[in-house]
């Protein structure tokens, strides 16, 4: 360590030995600041690299000039003469302001000397020059992304800008695959990125963007010229080598063709290393097919498990294709769609020692799991974009999704009662169609209309068998004695809905809107069950005569009408909203209906205050109500696991809730200091929760409405800051939840809270080998009738180097430690590390890379609920020593 500190303490020192800080303020002819103007220091000698800043909300600047060099430094902002100043070599000079002349002409009339701008801020997008931050050593946009101030990147493609999290991704204006970022990051080419415009409260509507108040942050990509007509990408395959049997392979390619008028991606891969090519959020955005105007409805098929960019199993292998196309069929019709096809094949093993609290017969139960799923995935979606003028605009939207889900499973279970062995097997068919049409009509400056129609239908048939030698959840389901013991369950669930809205903008003056809504949300469901047991003479035991299997016609309507009305007071722009909604809801069930209808007045309030264009507070409110769903209502038994069976409750109402969110960001280019915090707020005043009656390990579940409240607070924030060729960065996450829940009739107020702190250190010089280094420690902690308390160390590391030219160098290394109640605890460490060459202008890239160097067995992890503790053991991938091959077009 002490070596680690001398290196960090000598290479500190000399880098700011050979630097020095060239400060000074930006202003008009009145001494008005200039904020975002651009500072660009061009130095007028070989070897010396050009220099730039960004004038923060008081005009002031700040450049790290190298010493002894001789610079052209330029100021320029839209709407005056360009200034520049010449420092000379041997210069003291430390301190120039500028003080630049309007041009008096209109801005289509500027003509600006410097087209290099490093970053262009404007009021709602930021604009990076990536060669101004990439040393042409990145493979794939995800490396470029890492080097951009305020923009990261998460392990799993998840782009965050500012601490804003990146909803919209865009290449030449247009959705790239539905949207979504790890597609994008990780495989178009970094040479073919030419700018990065990240736009705020971005809509795809230009003429809506005004009033629509979105809320979403896109991402556009620009190509070099070259790549705009020209097909690119590459392709790469590689295969374990070295001591190892375990068959690792790789396969990957990745092309694109963009044209003025068509653009044509490619995506496919298939890979044993547990690599997923795009993530939950990526799914969700294509499985999504609901206008934005609209909120989204949740689908009932389960498809995580295509998502999972999974090294913690036995055995991972993933087949994937994803081909995109849009084209400009005229001016004013353009056509685009997507298809996905998605085949993972899993096994894994799981470990699980669990202690039950206020148990009073079962103390303990040792869990192991093993288990093999196969998940099949296809969706096709297409849309449609119509423009008859540019005051008018409609879109349609279909889409396409049929998944299947195989799941064959062994757990043993061992309690100091004795121990039972049960196999399952899972097969799940799911069957999705949405579809949905957009009308905007602008009719003058004044008003605009939109109309918005969706249609969603889904249908999931799971098929679940249980086998086991031991007789089970005894009391609960009624079980014949037999040799053996085989349930059979069909659960069924089909649901259509029809959502549509119509919403007017009236513009009355600059500082004042007001918004109409009219709308209705229309959902109709069957939820059925059946079990049964099969004994081994072939006759059945039907559970249909001990209350179990369920048959339920569901139908909630929601008729609402609302105004919104939007004024600006200076910098700060509120926009309260009033709606009222009529809710009905009727089962059938049992031979008997159930009808719940409410008028509820739902008030909620947006509130923006902008101090500066890089300084801006955000808070929202809400009150909302949630009706339950048809499964929550179905009142006989399901059996739900091999420990478990759940009741609904035919005479739930509507949770009522309170929620709010407040979001501060905060980039301060002169310091060279970024902040952003986001605080969120909820309470339930009516509230559905399990019910959960405990004998030994089997658990009865049923929900029930309460009016005893829930109070959950979050906090998520970070803060950076340049120091010289570093960046150093504090992460903080924090949650509190107090709720109540009814374990065996006895009512406890619970408390739930985490909190998670980070530090992280690295350079930012694109020039030096790329470190970083950081920490992170976490605490949670549960208190009921009984306390539980959990920590955590996180240490991780990073380093990255090209040598020789042409050799790229890479290893990443995670520790974790976890620390139970009794100070008891457990560790484990990853290494990852590869080694790649390509020569420049040479199309081909060799790299060797190894996955879990130490070749660690399994992971830990503990985990706590409200009447068990839990230390969990996830058996993981083992070493994976891969020799590939690349190819770039």
């Amino acid at each position: 360590m002490k070596y680690f500190i001398f290196l960090f303490l000598l290479i500190f020192s000399f880098s700011y030995s050979q630097s020095k800080n060239f400060i000074g303020v930006v202003s008009d002819e009145t001494s008005k600041p200039l904020e975002s103007a651009n500072v660009i220091a061009k130095p007028l000698q070989e070897k010396a690299s050009l220099k730039f800043a960004i004038a923060d909300n008081k005009g002031r600047y700040r450049l790290e000039l190298e010493k002894e060099v001789k610079y052209e430094i330029t100021v320029s902002y839209i709407g005056y003469v360009e200034e520049t100043f010449i420092l000379e070599s041997s210069s003291d000079i430390n301190v120039h302001d500028f003080h630049l002349k309007a041009t008096g002409e209109n801005l289509k009339e500027i003509v600006i000397k410097h087209e290099f701008k490093p970053i262009v801020v404007k009021k709602d997008t930021l604009v990076f020059d990536v060669n101004s931050f990439a040393n042409g050593n990145e493979r794939k946009m995800k490396e470029v992304l890492e080097k951009l101030p305020g923009v990261e990147v998460d392990k799993n493609g998840g782009v965050t800008v500012q601490g804003k999290k990146v909803t919209k991704m865009l290449i030449e204006g247009k959705s790239f695959f539905g949207g979504g970022s790890k597609l994008a990051v990780e495989n178009i080419p970094a040479d073919a990125l030419d700018k990065i415009e990240v736009i705020d409260h971005f809509n795809e509507v230009g003429f809506m963007k005004q009033v629509s108040d979105s809320d979403d942050l896109a991402m556009n990509v620009k190509l070099k010229e070259e790549k705009k007509k020209f097909v690119f990408g590459d392709v790469e395959a590689g295969a374990e080598v070295g001591a190892g049997d375990n068959g690792f392979y790789l396969a990957h390619t990745a092309l694109f063709y963009y044209s003025p008028k068509t653009n044509v991606s490619f995506i496919g891969d298939a890979n044993s290393i547990g690599k997923s090519t795009f993530t939950f959020d990526d799914l969700m955005r294509f499985g999504g097919g609901v206008s934005s105007f609209l909120s989204g409805r949740k689908s009932l098929s389960n498809l995580s498990s295509f998502s999972n960019d999974n090294t913690d199993v036995l055995k991972n292998k993933s087949q994937f294709g994803a081909f995109n196309i849009s084209h400009d069929i005229s001016d004013k019709l353009s056509v685009s769609g997507f298809g996905i096809f998605s085949k993972v094949l899993m096994a894994s093993r799981i470990e699980n020692n669990i202690e039950y609290l206020n148990n009073t017969a079962v103390a303990f139960e040792n869990k192991g799991r093993n288990a093999k799923n196969n998940a099949i995935l296809g969706i096709g979606n297409v849309k449609l974009d119509y423009s008859p003028s540019n005051k008018e605009k409609w879109y349609y939207n279909g889409q396409y999704q049929s998944s299947t889900n195989d799941l064959m499973s062994t757990l043993n279970s061992v309690t100091n009662l004795g121990s039972s062995v049960f196999e399952t097997i899972n097969q799940a068919d799911n069957v999705s169609v949405k579809q949905y049409i957009e009308w905007h009509k602008r009719y003058n400056k004044n008003h605009t209309t939109t109309f918005v129609v969706n249609q969603a239908y889904n249908k999931t048939t799971p098929l679940n068998n249980w086998f086991t030698d031991q007789p089970f959840l005894q009391g609960l389901i009624p079980l014949e004695k037999d040799d053996s013991y085989t349930i059979s369950q069909i659960k069924k669930s089909e649901g259509n809905s029809i959502d549509a809205l119509f919403k007017h903008y009236w513009i009355i003056n600059n500082n004042n809107h007001l918004y109409t809504n009219i709308g209705n949300n229309y959902e109709s469901s069957t939820f059925q069950t059946a079990e049964k047991q099969i004994l081994t003479d072939g006759s059945v035991n039907d559970f249909a005569l001990a209350g179990f299997g369920n048959d339920i016609k569901y139908q909630l309507n929601d008729v609402y009408v609302g105004l919104e009305y939007k004024f600006r007071i200076g910098k700060w722009v509120n926009k309260p909203g009033l709606y009222l909604h009529r809710y009905d809801l009727n089962t059938i069930q049992n031979n008997s209906d159930y009808i719940v209808t409410k008028t509820l007045f739902q008030p909620q309030w947006n509130s923006d205050y902008e101090f500066n264009n890089s300084e801006s507070i955000n808070f929202t409110y809400k009150l909302e109500n949630k009706f339950p769903v048809a499964n929550q209502l179905a009142d006989r038994y399901t059996l739900q696991y091999y420990n478990s069976v759940f009741k609904g409750n035919a005479l739930l109402e509507n949770e009522k809730y309170h929620s709010a969110s407040l979001f501060y960001s905060k980039m301060n280019s002169y310091r060279g200091i970024t902040w952003n915090g986001m605080l969120n707020y909820s309470k339930k005043t009516k509230v559905i929760r399990n019910e959960v009656d405990l004998d030994g390990i089997n658990q009865f579940n049923t929900p029930i409405l309460t009016d005893n409240p829930e109070t959950d607070i979050g906090f998520s924030g970070s803060f950076s800051k340049r120091i010289y060729r570093f960046n150093l960065k504090l992460n903080a996450r924090l949650s509190w939840f107090e709720y109540s829940q009814t374990i065996n009739e006895i009512v406890t107020i619970n408390n739930r809270d985490s909190q998670n702190i980070g530090l992280v250190f690295k350079t930012a010089y694109k020039k030096w080998p790329v470190f970083s280094v950081g920490y992170n420690k976490g605490f949670s902690s549960f208190s009921g009738i009984t306390k539980s308390h959990f920590q955590s160390d996180v240490l991780t590391g990073a380093f990255e180097a090209v040598f020789f030219k042409f050799w790229k160098y890479k290893i990443d290394y995670d520790y974790l430690k976890n620390t139970d109640n009794q100070k008891q605890s457990n560790s484990y460490d990853m290494i990852n590390t590869s080694l790649f060459y390509q020569k420049k202008n040479n199309p081909f890239g060799f790299q060797l890379s190894v996955a879990n160097l130490l070749d660690i067995k399994k992971k830990y992890s503990n985990k706590f609920s409200d009447y068990m503790i839990s230390e969990q053991s996830t058996y993981i991938l083992p070493r994976a020593i891969m020799f590939s091959i690349s190819y770039k077009l």
